[in-house]
């Protein structure tokens, strides 16, 4: 094969484009949870086919500069010295099983890279804490992005790197939270800490507000965590809001004292993706929050939107997106909310929608958890801009969202058809009183035998998942809507689930 090699034509590339070449078959995209081929593994593969390619490979440092604790130690100590001066990728994943083997291995690999910590750039550790322990507290005058993945249990690091990384543009931290300095974590672009549930470790604001005092380029802020210092301020008096006219992305899933705390004290006029766990009855809340859907919508002048709002139990998300698939570029509005579905609701409506004049149409999806009641608000409902697409799934009692349906009523001193845009329903489970749906169907579209009641235009889809009509209901409702248009199905084998199914009628 060799022989072969050297014969071809690659092999007249220069040296420099054939390096370029290997760099780009070897460099990691990302890295990942289970186990995969190193890129020194592939580099020592490829020096195997010709001696013009090991001669190159060899004269290449920044080849052998990804370093990953599934290597043999011998290969990665080859590595840093073929490396010289080179920049560092630094891997490290400990695998659970067998635990003892894992913690010799990745103990052995910090111990070896850990001499070379000035060369490192970009480190990913997912290990448990007596591994993250041996990273050293040294200067990481090089490194540009760190990501710190306590596995096994949580984890607070004590100013590493001796609070010198003065290049560090990207850092993330889960079930690992630290004690830092400020020049730690000045210039940052992205800052992202993932605490969950656990309350003995977490952010303090103070703390908080001098990394971001310090990084006015940040472009993605992401907090979870589940609790706050209770002697912490709800407010830092005297101090100024800071502005971040690049800051895209917030999620700040905490308690709502902390994140009250976050958005009074910053500006993003470019957010497009916002997310926040708190009260929506807070009053401080809603005057961070509900700015931040117009200026997205005026700031961007295109023709359409597109709508969508995804209710759970406990979760619920509002996504905006260019209405027309022949949009090249997508900047959505993302807003993800936590509580009370219905409290939650009844806020997007009557505080964030009411926001903006625009009216653009809105596709609904009622996951499971939503219960309807008869006392429940009709009003609510009716204050939607323009829903063409509604959705249940595995909801409680769809028979008092069908019978809402089924006649106009008054709201506001005129009579008003719920939904009057309404394209395509979708009704997952069985167990209903089928009776009410085909009631609803010949109501709202069925023979016009009232002229003077102007009904909505008809259904174009109707899909009925999991349910257990009768023949003669069946019947009942394609002779209404068509047969073409009504589809009774075992299992939605469009998606992979009722959410995917929702997310892609964003490109439709």
């Amino acid at each position: 094969m060799a022989l072969m090699i050297d014969h071809h034509p690659i092999d007249r590339l220069p040296t420099e484009t054939l390096s370029n070449i290997f760099l780009l078959a070897i460099r990691p995209i990302r890295p990942r949870h289970y186990r995969t081929t190193s890129a020194l593994a592939k580099l020592t593969a490829i020096a195997a086919v010709s001696a013009r390619w090991k001669s190159v490979v060899d004269g290449a440092p920044e080849l052998w500069s990804f370093l990953h604790s599934a290597d043999p130690i011998e290969i990665t100590r080859m590595a840093l010295e073929k490396s010289k001066d080179t920049s560092l990728t630094i891997t490290c994943i400990q695998y659970q099983y067998p635990e003892a083997d894992e913690n010799r291995v990745a103990t052995r690999f910090i111990d070896c890279v850990a001499p070379q910590i000035e060369r490192w750039r970009f480190v990913f550790f997912r290990a448990n804490s007596a591994i993250l322990r041996r990273i050293p507290s040294a200067a990481a005058p090089r490194l540009r992005s760190v990501t710190f993945h306590c596995q096994g249990s949580y984890f607070m690091l004590d100013n590493p790197f001796g609070g010198q990384a003065p290049q560090l543009r990207e850092l993330v931290c889960m079930r690992a939270g630290f004690r830092w300095n400020s020049g730690l974590l000045a210039g940052l672009s992205s800052l992202r800490i993932i605490l969950e549930q656990n309350e003995q470790v977490f952010i303090r604001f103070t703390e908080l507000y001098v990394a971001l005092e310090n990084s006015p380029n940040l472009q993605a802020l992401v907090i979870t965590q589940a609790t706050r210092r209770t002697d912490e301020p709800d407010v830092l008096d005297g101090v100024p809001t800071l502005h971040f006219p690049y800051l895209t992305e917030i999620k700040l899933r905490a308690p709502f004292e902390f994140t009250n705390a976050i958005l009074a004290h910053i500006e993003a006029p470019s957010c497009s993706i916002f997310g926040a766990e708190a009260d929506v009855e807070s009053t401080e809340l809603l005057d961070r929050l509900v700015p931040y859907l117009p200026k997205f919508i005026n700031n961007r002048p295109l023709e359409s939107w597109k709508a969508q709002l995804y209710v759970q139990e406990e979760r619920m998300g509002f996504t905006l997106s260019p209405g027309h698939k022949a949009f090249t570029v997508w900047q959505p509005f993302d807003l993800e909310l936590y509580g009370d579905w219905l409290s939650t609701f009844s806020w997007i409506i009557d505080k964030l929608l009411h926001s903006t004049t625009t009216r653009f149409p809105m596709s609904i999806h009622f996951s499971e958890g939503c219960d309807f009641f008869e006392y429940w608000p009709q009003s609510v409902l009716l204050r939607l801009p323009c829903v063409q697409q509604l959705t249940l799934e595995h909801t409680e009692n769809p028979e008092v969202v069908w019978e809402w349906l089924t006649e106009p009523t008054q709201h506001n001193g005129t009579s008003q058809w719920l939904f009057p845009e309404l394209r395509k329903l979708k009704t997952y489970s069985g167990g209903y009183d089928w009776d009410v749906l085909v009631a609803m169907v010949r109501g709202r579209w069925g023979p016009d035998d009232d002229r003077e009641l102007d009904r909505p235009e008809s259904l174009e889809r109707l899909r009925l998942i999991g349910s257990d009509l009768t023949e003669e209901q069946m019947d009942s409702l394609k002779e209404v809507i068509g047969d073409e248009n009504v589809t009774l199905e075992y299992s939605d084998g469009e998606t992979d689930s009722a959410e995917s199914d929702w997310q892609a009628d964003l490109f439709y």
